[in-house]
């Protein structure tokens, strides 16, 4: 990468994490809002991407779908009746997928569908767990833990960036990611441990034993979440997933590793709990 580009790409990431960052202290609403952005963006990438000529996703459809529930989501610590009644829409616009296809005059009929709830799946599904890890015990809103989970991705994305460039001579999986190495994925692994062991003197929430399984997660979780994201293009035969982040792409080039990381440390939390 050349100079220019590492200084475009290292602006805008930074801007980028004042946003994100800023959204979570100003509280729940600002970092609601952001996180609703995020997957409308995200969403409407991923439709472009898996559109061709053969295939038509209900794209709006599926927004709409990804909308309520990351609403459900929401409500939840809110108003739980309203939850149950936000949900219950969704559900029913999930069964519309499958109704309006039969209107369509779109030759592949199951392709449509699958993609519409894969958007959904993907990608809103994760956006609206943040709400349950933003939440304490108590149901009330602390920004830590969301914060402290995405700062050991970026960790992860960090250190595998420098120890590939540096030292990545043994390709991970080429046929998919070209430079990703074994040594990347060290690189990320070692600074993801350390991160967490450091982070677990800020926030209580897990003790250390618990923090360093959560950044040996966070981190196997982002190399495949990335993977899983350059599958995507890859199969659309494009770069980027899209343009709106200077030196970094799309929404989706930038969450892609949240994405799986999100549902993996919900469920693990759960199960510690």
């Amino acid at each position: 990468m050349s100079k220019s580009k590492l200084k475009t790409r290292t602006i805008t990431g930074a801007l980028y994490g004042i946003v994100f960052i800023s959204s979570l202290i100003l509280g729940e609403l600002s970092s609601s809002l952001f996180f609703l952005v995020v997957m409308l963006l995200a969403i409407k990438e991923f439709y472009a991407l898996v559109q061709n000529e053969k295939t038509k996703p209900q794209v709006y459809l599926g927004m709409l779908i990804s909308f309520g529930l990351f609403a459900s989501s929401f409500l939840y610590f809110k108003s739980f009746e309203l939850s149950k009644i936000s949900f219950a829409i969704s559900c029913f616009l999930v069964l519309l997928v499958f109704i309006l296809e039969l209107f369509r005059k779109e030759n592949v009929s199951y392709s449509n569908i699958g993609l519409t709830l894969m958007g959904v799946i993907y990608i809103s599904v994760p956006m609206s767990l943040t709400f349950f890890l933003s939440h304490n015990d108590a149901n009330q809103y602390d920004y830590m833990f969301l914060l402290s989970v995405f700062i050991l991705i970026w960790m992860s994305d960090v250190g595998g960036y420098f120890a590939g460039v540096n030292f990545g001579k043994h390709k991970l999986l080429e046929r998919i990611s070209p430079k990703k190495s074994w040594e990347g994925v060290a690189g990320g692994f070692v600074l993801c441990i350390i991160s967490s062991i450091v982070l677990s003197n800020f926030v209580t929430k897990l003790d250390l034993t618990e923090w360093i399984i959560l950044g040996i997660i966070i981190c196997i979780s982002s190399v495949i979440g990335d993977l899983i994201e350059s599958m995507i293009k890859r199969t659309a035969n494009v770069k980027d997933s899209g343009t709106i982040l200077p030196g970094h792409g799309g929404i989706l080039d930038r969450f892609d590793s949240a994405l799986l990381v999100i549902p993996i440390v919900y469920i693990y939390i759960i199960l510690i709990s």
